[in-house]
């Protein structure tokens, strides 16, 4: 078989689109080719009717090749587990020497080699800075606590809140100006209505298991829960909603009920000034009066233990849990020093392929980018001048960042945004506390709007959850953020053919792409500013939100499917229609080019769909399952149904596919 593929991928080569420009033999390009296909066609389930269940078709056998159902369940997945391997072979050499390497071989063996994590030691060691004994650590619990008398929430609020805990009464966080996308400033809220509640069962037995009798954890569970239901009760004022700007002057008298001066310098670590600008979102007096009755009402026990474990629930996924714990701990430093991560990863594995895949990573990007203009300029949607300007300049501005680090970096500038970072390998809970702190100023030093350690798209600073994801992502400042992850095999290699880049990695730059244009980001500019011509641009919208909410009217589900409907159709114009034919197509085992590209697409979402449904923990809220979320947006494209005789009546045919753009 891999004889006949091979011939038929000499074939399949002479497409001439971009080839020459990689300069490689053609037989090895075509050899290299012919067993990636061979992988795809091993992946499919050639018996299940693709117009019926496209998905099952492209990816039916794809757990018979991947079976560590231990540690991934799906290619994504797979990929993560992957590159996490290859940066745990480097730390596990140990000959790293000199600048960051130390500090992260510091880290990850006081992670690897901790004999039992255990999050009451993180307590402890908060406890000289809050100035307090946690009334759960006191030696007598029939005595009062001896903080009750001298307890100040909003100061233990504000000490926590470099630790990353939020959300907690009133949410504080980092934002940009709706006039101008690049000045920052502080956000203020309620604590969110969706916060993760605090559940009867889970705080008796946290109570039990720190050596409280049941009976008084039961007392202690009984309190806790009153308070929980009270402040998820809190009636929120309709009427401040909308979010708006002013002065930390302006804020005092407006909701006079907290001291914002007292609560502001010690989160930020200095007094601000009077003229601070601040957001406010959805924050009133009428919540604030509420608040404060509430916690009038409550002791100050209960208040600190109320705060002591929405702390406990937000540490709990900082401690390296689980059966592979060098993997825990690779993916704990990927979340707190991605910077040097990547620099890692870029000088083991990345950076003598960099200069070859960039290129071709670039002009896969332009292809998608003019493919995506010659809609806009066609006018579909019939935009006016303005309209059409927005979108285009914000395309024509939007960047491809292949790996979040500055290019080049150098050793000593990565040591000199590090320096205040001291890790030991003896000391796992020191070092987790060091790192969150770390996270916590450069986030809240963004507020001094100047300068950072390095260009403003040299590096983006990105939260630990998504700075340790491996997937792409369009990110508020008008680029696509594409790691390392995703740049290897089995999803992408620049010796693979122009049609298998644009069908697998060039459909995910595409569905990316199209997030800049998105139900949430359309009203911001290129320059990510809030702009009233995208607000007038989302009505045009209304036919294929109307097309495709007959079945879906979920917000987030509608502009991911927009996303991989428009993607899709992008990437495979943007092949199809400018390839140059030297000779007749060929099919593949039957397959034609056309088809081959629809199975490609899919490939990167193949997963173990049996084991998922079971274990239920990789469920996407924003694009759905993925076998759902296949087999509802790709009959959408108009090539989709002609390309595999899909007829009236079969589950995949779309008799009027959903057109934006």
């Amino acid at each position: 078989m891999k004889c006949r593929l091979l011939q038929l991928l000499l074939l399949l080569s002479g497409i001439l689109v971009a080839v020459s420009s990689r300069n490689l033999d053609p037989e090895l390009e075509s050899e290299f080719n012919a067993n990636y296909i061979e992988q795809v066609l091993r992946n499919m389930n050639p018996s299940i009717d693709p117009c019926e269940d496209f998905y099952a078709f492209a990816c039916g056998n794809w757990s018979a090749n991947y079976k560590d159902t231990q540690n991934y369940l799906d290619m994504p997945g797979y990929l993560d587990y992957k590159y996490n391997a290859q940066l745990l072979t480097v730390l596990e050499k140990q000959h790293l020497q000199g600048g960051i390497y130390e500090q992260l071989l510091a880290y990850y063996v006081s992670c690897r080699d901790l004999k039992q994590p255990a999050l009451n030691e993180l307590l402890h060691r908060l406890e000289l800075e809050l100035q307090l004994e946690w009334p759960i650590f006191r030696g007598n619990q029939s005595e009062m606590w001896r903080n009750e008398t001298q307890f100040d929430w909003l100061s233990m609020l504000a000490k926590l809140r470099a630790y990353g805990l939020n959300g907690i009464f009133i949410k504080q966080d980092v934002n940009v100006r709706r006039e101008n996308g690049t000045h920052y400033v502080i956000l203020l809220a309620p604590q969110p209505s969706e916060a993760p509640p605090l559940t009867e069962q889970e705080i008796h037995h946290l109570y039990v298991a720190f050596g409280l009798d049941m009976q008084l954890a039961k007392k202690l569970t009984a309190k806790l829960m009153q308070l929980e239901w009270r402040l998820k009760n809190v009636k929120r004022d309709a009427a401040v909603s909308e979010m708006y700007e002013l002065n930390l002057l302006q804020l005092q008298q407006q909701l006079p009920q907290i001291d914002w001066r007292h609560y502001l310098k010690m989160v930020l670590g200095a007094p601000p000034p009077a003229t601070q600008l601040l957001q406010v979102s959805s924050l009133s007096s009428r919540y604030l009066e509420q608040l404060q009755t509430i916690l009038a009402e409550s002791s100050n026990e209960t208040i600190c233990y109320y705060i002591m474990f929405k702390l406990l629930y937000g540490l709990s996924e900082e401690l390296p849990v689980g059966g592979n714990r060098k993997m825990s701990c690779v993916l704990q430093l990927r979340g707190h020093m991605p910077l040097a991560m990547n620099y890692l990863y870029e000088q083991h594995y990345y950076k003598v392929h960099r200069q070859r895949t960039d290129a071709a990573l670039q002009r896969l990007q332009r292809g998608l980018s003019g493919e995506f203009e010659r809609l806009v300029l066609e006018n579909n949607l019939q935009l006016n001048g303005e309209e059409q300007s927005l979108v285009l300049e914000e395309l024509h501005t939007l960047r491809l960042k292949i790996c979040n680090m500055p290019r080049d970096l150098q050793m000593k500038e990565l040591t000199a945004y590090y320096r205040d970072v001291q890790l030991q390998p003896n000391d796992f809970y020191g070092n987790k506390l060091q790192l969150l702190r770390f996270y916590q100023r450069r986030e809240q030093q963004q507020l001094k709007n100047q300068a950072g350690s390095f260009a403003a798209h040299d590096y983006y600073q990105q939260e630990p959850l998504l700075a340790r994801s491996s997937s792409p992502v369009k990110i508020f400042q008008n680029a696509v953020v594409l790691p390392h992850a995703y740049l290897q095999l089995p999803l992408y290699d620049a010796r693979l053919s122009v049609m298998l880049q644009h069908a697998q990695l060039g459909f995910i730059l595409a569905h990316e792409l199209q997030h800049a244009f998105d139900l949430f980001h359309i009203v911001y500019d290129a320059r990510g500013n809030y702009n009233q011509t995208g607000v007038h641009l989302l009505e045009h919208f209304g036919n294929f939100t109307s097309c495709y909410t007959r079945g879906n009217s979920e917000q987030l589900l509608l502009s991911e499917s927009m996303s991989d409907i428009v993607g899709l159709r992008l990437a495979y114009d943007s092949y199809f229609n400018h390839r140059q034919r030297v000779e007749q197509q060929q099919s593949v085992e039957d397959y034609t080019e056309e088809q081959l590209f629809f199975i490609n697409s899919v490939q990167f979402l193949c997963a173990n769909m049996e084991r998922i449904m079971i274990v239920n923990t990789t469920r996407d809220v924003e694009h759905g399952l993925h076998n759902e979320r296949v087999n509802r947006n790709w009959p959408h494209h108009d090539q989709f149904a002609k390309t595999f005789n899909c007829t009236p009546g079969q589950a995949m045919f779309q008799p009027k596919p959903c057109r934006l753009w």
